[in-house]
């Protein structure tokens, strides 16, 4: 096919010395704009530049993103590039002159057609580029770009089982490492980890790299991330339960001594990498040395701040919302049907998905900010740092609208009680759906709503949250849904727990919206109040809102609502609900 001897030229000039593809890149754009090939010039001119778009992905192969000049966009596949295109990577990358472009053409002809000499030859060039490299003025630059050289010739060889070619690249990786220990004065972490990963996970056990990973562990002991992960390639060599124990017992007293140098929120993180990586090792007195110095902690010396919002909520459409609820409500039970009966506090899930939806469009910054929760009480990290996710947004929807709402239920629950008053008794006598809930269990629900309207917001939640997940089981006993776990090898048998009956609620025939606001309030410790764990195991030391506590009575009811229902009382909420 040949070579358009411009083409060539412009990609010679422009390709002398750079210190990354991005730039050459950057280079080639200007100069063919410059140029305006036309022709077949132009095509080799745009199979260049495609070439230089295309990236190394995580497994190792290469995907491109070239837009193109025609109608028709590059693909991204290599595999997928016409035959043409490919003809003219072959030609071009036996006649440029920097071995790196060479190499990347080969590359991209090896991925796109799997001709094995193109390979050897990319390989080759690689490990051919890196003097080049070393040799840049910028000395930083240079090195980062022969690190890449070596993985991508190795991983290359690695994959092909081109062994002579891997030893050569290996014994050029290991020398490449020296040379950046013999100057300490430009010591470069990050590129010494990129090699000794490589090295490690072909030859971990090999005299030469173990001799690299033990003077690297020397050199960068006072950075601690940096000598955690060395320890960590050590282990991965050593066959000697001994040496092996050491090295661990090395890395969690290093997390330990580092965690002494940081106050608040970052020794508590240290800490738990101690403690977690105690654990997974089997080092007793470690782990539990690692927790009695997270406990011994403070949570005020962590350096969180609350933040507070503000809903300005009118009392007349308080009063109005009341009114259009209760307003037809002539006896206890009806009033208490029509509450059973409102939508889910916390919402629809396409309402909170359009708002998740909203915000990755609009707030594209929040993405990329990693988050944790923390249990104060420990004080102790619940989950690990990550970036929020749709799901994220859609449950802080969720619950801010239970928040909203929350007020206005107060309100109505209020109402109920001035208007109505009822005594214990005629409250039990109502909730009693033999036998599903048995007058004992109705009797403490009754007390529950007394605790309530007599201002006892911390009884009335102590006494409801229970009540919820009792009514929850005997309902799915009653429905015929399992709701015990028999024993199995060396765990107990048990009956199944809050969490896992909240998941099967909508086979008893609750309604969807109202399982996800029932796990979002009592269990969900993600994203939710968490209620039933952070109340009765007093996990909070934040004043009772008679807000929360309306939501739980409310949910109460809703559950007690679906019992009359499944036991089919002749009396009670559930007769009320099925006269309105």
């Amino acid at each position: 096919m040949g070579v358009d001897p411009t083409v060539l030229a412009g990609i010679a000039e422009v390709s002398v010395e750079f210190a990354s593809l991005q730039e050459l890149l950057q280079r080639w754009i200007a100069r063919v704009n410059a140029e305006a090939w036309q022709g077949q010039a132009a095509a080799e001119a745009d199979a260049l530049w495609a070439a230089l778009c295309f990236h190394v992905t995580e497994r190792g192969g290469l995907a491109g993103d070239f837009i193109g000049h025609d109608a028709d966009r590059w693909p991204a596949n290599p595999q997928a590039v016409s035959d043409s295109a490919v003809e003219t990577w072959a030609d071009y990358a036996e006649a440029v002159g920097h071995p790196m472009l060479r190499a990347r053409l080969h590359h991209l002809v090896w991925e796109a057609r799997k001709r094995f000499p193109h390979a050897r030859k990319a390989i080759e060039d690689y490990t051919e580029a890196v003097p080049r490299f070393l040799g840049m003025a910028d000395r930083s630059a240079g090195r980062c770009r022969a690190s890449d050289c070596l993985c991508f010739a190795y991983d290359l060889a690695v994959r092909l089982s081109v062994r002579d070619l891997e030893l050569i690249t290996k014994q050029t990786m290991i020398g490449f490492v020296r040379e950046l220990f013999d100057a300490p004065q430009e010591a470069a972490p990050g590129l010494v980890l990129e090699i000794l990963r490589k090295l490690v996970g072909r030859n971990a056990s090999d005299a030469a790299v173990q001799a690299l990973l033990s003077r690297a562990t020397s050199i960068h002991s006072g950075d601690i991330a940096v000598l955690v992960e060395l320890l960590q390639l050590r282990i991965a060599g050593t066959q000697d339960p001994q040496e092996r124990t050491a090295l661990q017992r090395q890395i969690v007293e290093s997390l330990l001594t580092e965690a002494e140098r940081f106050p608040g929120f970052v020794r508590l993180d240290r800490l738990n990498a101690a403690a977690i990586a105690a654990r997974d090792y089997g080092l007793e007195d470690l782990f539990d040395e690692a927790r009695v110095r997270m406990q011994a902690i403070d949570p005020d010396q962590l350096g969180m701040g609350s933040f507070h919002f503000e809903f300005p909520l009118r009392r007349d459409e308080i009063e109005d919302y009341s009114q259009k609820v209760l307003g037809q409500a002539r006896t206890l039970g009806q009033a208490f049907s029509a509450l059973a009966s409102l939508p889910a506090p916390s919402g629809t899930r396409q309402a909170a998905q359009e708002h998740a939806r909203r915000l990755a469009s609009e707030g594209l910054l929040s993405s990329f900010v990693p988050s944790i929760r923390i249990n104060a009480a420990g004080p102790v990290p619940v989950a690990e740092a990550r970036v929020r996710t749709a799901a994220d947004d859609e449950n802080e929807w969720h619950v801010t609208a239970m928040m909203l709402t929350s007020v206005y239920v107060h309100h109505l629950l209020e109402t109920v009680g001035d208007r109505f008053d009822p005594t214990a008794a005629q409250l039990a006598q109502l909730f009693t759906a033999d036998p599903i809930i048995t007058g004992t269990r109705a009797v403490k629900l009754a007390l529950a709503f007394r605790y309530y309207w007599s201002g006892e917001y911390d009884a009335a939640l102590a006494i409801a949250l229970p009540r919820i997940e009792g009514i929850l089981r005997e309902t799915l006993r009653y429905r015929r849904i399992p709701i015990l776990q028999p024993p199995q090898g060396d765990s107990r048998g048990r009956v199944t727990l809050l969490t896992t009956l909240i998941d099967r609620v909508t086979d008893a025939g609750m309604h969807a919206d109202w399982q996800a606001f029932l796990r979002l309030l009592l269990v969900d410790s993600d994203g939710g109040l968490n209620l039933r764990n952070s109340e009765l195991h007093d996990l909070s030391d934040t004043e009772t809102a008679p807000q929360t506590v309306a939501l739980v009575l409310l949910a109460a009811l809703h559950v007690t609502a679906h019992a009359h229902q499944a036991a089919a009382p002749a009396s009670g909420i559930g007769e009320e609900q099925q006269r309105g």
